[in-house]
């Protein structure tokens, strides 16, 4: 691999932004010949000219703007690098962001819009994966941030509870004469379908079935909550669901939720996140969710 060395290329950006090799020198405090010195060298590694010279001036040649766009793109994530790791506060920079289904189809859009006015420098790279997941990406320091039931967290993750989110069984129950409640017995011959193995809501169904006594039968698994949402939509399977889903403008097509006995218990959503020395830099992220899950239905907030 060619070795280019920053300052070569700190050189090339400024000439483009300033226009000139002297007023590339005078912003970097260095002499015009030494800026020219370092152009010299940085083609002389990339092979072809990258700049036409022309009364101290300097403009990109075809080869080289191409080659700048990576520059570009190199340096800017550099500066992000050094506000980032030098202010310590994930708003400055990249926030690895995760949520679970429930939050990503609830609140999430709602929480983007808000960090993008708030923030306008901010990126985030999103995942989006069951809540045992994201805990142990956290564990891991392989996200800043998640949004998602409670779990097991390590001392260095941070944890600030949300929600009671309750839950209910969706299916078809057209052809069903009586409004009892639905027993377990009633849904063993039923299409059901839940998430993974080691997600909440596929820990919940089990226990549900172990509560009634009942063989628990076997389950269809899928990975995305909203895809099991689609085809409890489209009469195609039976799940164990957030009530809020049911309640939201975009997934106002679901059925209502079934009474089943026993009862479902609710789910228990937080927030957590890296503890980054002594400032809490993520608590105004926390405060907005706040905000938003006041306002949607289906999600009790905690105080």
């Amino acid at each position: 691999m060619r070795r280019y060395t920053l300052i070569q290329l700190d050189a090339l950006r400024c000439i483009v932004n300033f226009g000139t090799f002297q007023a590339a020198a005078d912003h970097l405090n260095v002499t015009q010949p030494t800026i020219s010195l370092r152009i010299r060298e940085l083609e002389s590694t990339v092979g072809y000219p990258l700049l036409r010279r022309s009364g101290g001036k300097g403009e990109l040649t075809t080869e080289g703007s191409i080659f700048y766009q990576y520059v570009e793109r190199l340096m800017r994530t550099l500066d992000e690098m050094d506000r980032r790791t030098r202010t310590r506060d994930p708003l400055q920079g990249l926030l690895r962001l995760g949520a679970s289904d429930t939050f990503a189809i609830s609140c999430l859009p709602e929480l983007l819009s808000k960090l993008e006015i708030i923030y306008p420098n901010l990126r985030v790279e999103l995942t989006i994966r069951d809540s045992t997941s994201l805990a142990e990406l956290l564990n891991a320091k392989l996200l800043d941030m998640a949004f998602m039931a409670e779990a097991p967290m390590e001392p260095h993750v941070r944890v600030y509870p949300l929600a009671n989110c309750p839950l209910a069984w969706f299916g078809n129950t057209h052809q069903r004469e009586s409004d009892a409640p639905i027993t377990a017995a009633e849904l063993v011959d039923r299409r059901l379908m839940t998430l993974p193995f080691n997600s909440p809501l596929n820990r919940i169904m089990v226990r549900w079935f172990e509560a009634s006594n009942q063989p628990i039968p076997p389950f269809s698994i899928c990975n995305s909550l909203a895809m099991v949402l689609r085809l409890t939509n489209a009469s195609l399977a039976w799940s164990i669901l957030p009530v809020c889903f049911a309640l939201s403008n975009e997934t106002s097509i679901l059925p209502a939720p079934i009474k089943v006995t026993p009862d479902l218990p609710t789910l228990r959503l937080c927030s957590a996140h890296l503890i980054e020395g002594p400032a809490d830099t993520l608590a105004p992220v926390v405060e907005l969710l706040k905000e938003i899950i006041l306002h949607k239905p289906g999600l009790i907030p905690l105080k």
